[in-house]
């Protein structure tokens, strides 16, 4: 049904008609005429913008506009006119929402929501100036929305207007006391304005209340890193990184601006951003809406499947990724590629392999030049034991795209189990071209290069498996291995100071280590470094506590460090274990030592 804009003009030129004059009386042979201005009702109805262009729109949501602009044109209400601007800015029809709620601000002046959504439109058109004064008129009409205070502070901090930003901010935690936006403002005013320590403060303070905010772990690093304090740096990094995505601040009338959403496309956008936040029920509303919308197209079937698979949900994922084909071959389209890649994924990873193999066969016939589905055949070709087959998958799909990071790192898995080394390590270092941070990959290649010797390689993999993996356990005790063997280097090079270096760090990253413990610990108290060697020492012990060396040699550094009582009590100790172990060198140097304690 096309829109009723002829209807509309008509209208629109009646009631400028009747508005205008009307006749009062007749004196004297003459006619009088008194002029009535129109009401707030034929305003609204003269005014009202016409409807965009939807030609292009999904059904369900030309109706909705259709509808709605009638509404507004036979009642004239302010209401009506507000579902109407509601509708255009939710949906993307950003040049109309401008004109309704630019006549609903003029019709209901005090209404804090219709200058609040108008800021939104000239922030995205970048009018920083529009959008702090109608941000302004917000908190006049509703001083007590807080986001609106947040973003008028955010503004004023980017114009270097700390007293503005300031007072907003404080305005923002007056209403959220605990709140973590305003508090990362404060503190940017307190870094911006030079009082580093107090800015510094702030943000500990706000980490420990907030510590999955990543905006402060980030700052906190670049802090620390200015600082020359590199393991804070990157701890920070890190926390904020695991923290995930940047998220803003939580906007409950822009939430309820996007439930007016019925665009397809922009709800997986909200969809999206919700699930890569963790906000809300993560997008599942709004990717769930996007298909009821528009239930005929394949490819919202797709993202949805997509989707669900995202979130460990096997079965909603299989029903939405066949409906997707289903529905492309019913329209006479080609089977979406991420349909038929995740439909054979998800039939591999619940053992059906022939099934998958299937899949992926049909798949490469439709998509012939795909290399994500050549991988997932030699997925599952490996799975069935066709290893021959695997290969062939991957090189194949490495023809058609010669960096693919997949292809290359299951090749050289398949490589490795065939004992072909040279060949596995040169794929797995050609899987890092497109991903110069893939995990798996960087791993094989640290403990190959750590296996042959070959430190200056194995150097080059361990920075970057750990700058990429600061914070992972298992990254930290691999990279604290490389720097224990290129320590051991150093050492027997004669380069003491290096080789100290290098157990440093391994034993930062992975203190709980014996032999770091050790070599770092035994190498300080030969350089008298007392003091440098206790902490790796006291861990020897605690990780040996039976071990007559490691009561020995902390027994020296306390008696450096002039603690002669204590060295003495773990002599003695030391000398029980050596005896009872059979350590009888150990246990002459325990006794010489005594003795020398003793006088």
């Amino acid at each position: 049904m096309a829109p009723p804009v002829s209807d509309s003009g008509s209208k629109r030129s009646l009631l400028l008609t009747s508005a205008a004059t009307v006749v009062v009386a007749g004196v004297g042979g003459g006619i009088t005429y008194l002029s009535l201005a129109p009401s707030a009702t034929e305003r609204i109805q003269t005014a009202v913008p016409l409807l965009p262009d939807i030609a292009d729109a999904v059904p369900t949501l030309r109706k909705k506009l259709q509808d709605t602009f009638q509404q507004v044109n036979q009642t004239g209400e302010p209401s009506a006119l507000a579902d109407y601007a509601r509708l255009l800015q939710a949906n993307g029809f950003a040049a109309e929402a401008i004109q309704a709620w630019r006549l609903l601000i003029r019709e209901d002046p005090e209404e804090g929501r219709w200058p609040y959504y108008l800021a939104h439109l000239y922030r995205d058109a970048g009018d920083i100036g529009e959008t702090t004064l109608l941000l302004q008129q917000t908190t006049g009409h509703s001083p007590d929305y807080s986001p609106a205070w947040l973003q008028l502070g955010d503004i004023a901090l980017k114009a270097g207007k700390f007293a503005t930003a300031r007072s907003c901010y404080e305005r923002r935690l007056k209403l959220e006391p605990t709140d973590p936006y305003a508090r990362l403002g404060l503190a940017r005013i307190d870094l911006q304005t030079d009082r580093i320590p107090e800015g510094k403060t702030a943000l500990l303070e706000l980490v420990a209340d907030h510590p999955l905010f990543a905006s402060a772990h980030n700052l906190l690093s670049r802090l620390y890193r200015d600082a020359g304090q590199e393991n804070l740096a990157e701890d920070h990094r890190w926390l904020g990184y695991k923290s995930g995505r940047f998220a803003t601040a939580e906007d409950p009338w822009m939430r309820e601006l996007h439930a007016w959403c019925v665009n397809p496309q922009l709800l997986f956008v909200i969809g999206m951003v919700d699930f890569q936040t963790n906000r809300g029920d993560r997008g599942r509303t709004e990717y769930e809406r996007a298909v009821a919308v528009d239930p005929e197209d394949p490819g919202n079937h797709e993202l949805l499947g997509d989707y669900y698979r995202k979130l460990n949900e096997p079965e909603l994922a299989l029903a939405s990724l066949r409906q997707s084909i289903s529905l492309a071959e019913f329209q006479g389209l080609t089977p979406p590629l991420l349909s038929l890649v995740n439909l054979a994924a998800i039939e591999r990873e619940q053992g059906n392999f022939e099934s998958s193999r299937r899949i992926a066969e049909a798949g490469i016939q439709a998509h012939p030049r795909s290399p994500e589905l050549r991988v997932e055949l030699g997925l599952t070709s490996e799975a069935l034991q066709n290893f021959n087959e695997a290969v062939e998958a991957y090189e194949q799909a490495l023809a058609l795209s010669p960096h693919d990071t997949a292809a290359h790192f299951h090749l050289g898995e398949l490589q490795l189990r065939g004992d072909q080394f040279d060949d596995a390590m040169a794929s797995f270092a050609a899987s890092l071209v497109q991903q110069p941070t893939f995990a798996p990959a960087l791993r094989y290649l640290l403990q190959f290069t750590l296996s042959t010797d070959r430190l200056v390689e194995a150097g080059d993999y361990a920075d970057t498996l750990l700058k990429a993996y600061w914070g992972d356990p298992e990254v930290r005790q691999l990279v604290a291995i490389y720097h224990l063997r290129r320590g051991r280097a150093e050492q027997a090079a004669g380069a003491n100071k290096s080789a100290i270096k290098q157990f440093q760090r391994g034993f930062d990253l992975h203190p709980r280590d014996v032999d770091l413990a050790f070599e770092l610990g035994t190498l300080q108290l030969a350089q008298s470094n007392f003091q440098a060697a206790l902490e790796p020492l006291e861990m020897f012990l605690e990780l040996r506590p039976q071990d007559p060396s490691a009561h020995l040699f902390l027994a020296q550094a306390y008696l450096m460090d002039g603690r002669s009582r204590r060295a003495k009590e773990l002599l003695e100790a030391g000398l029980r274990f050596a005896e009872a172990s059979g350590q009888s060198h150990t246990a002459a140097n325990i006794r010489e030592m005594l003795q020398a304690v003793r006088r």
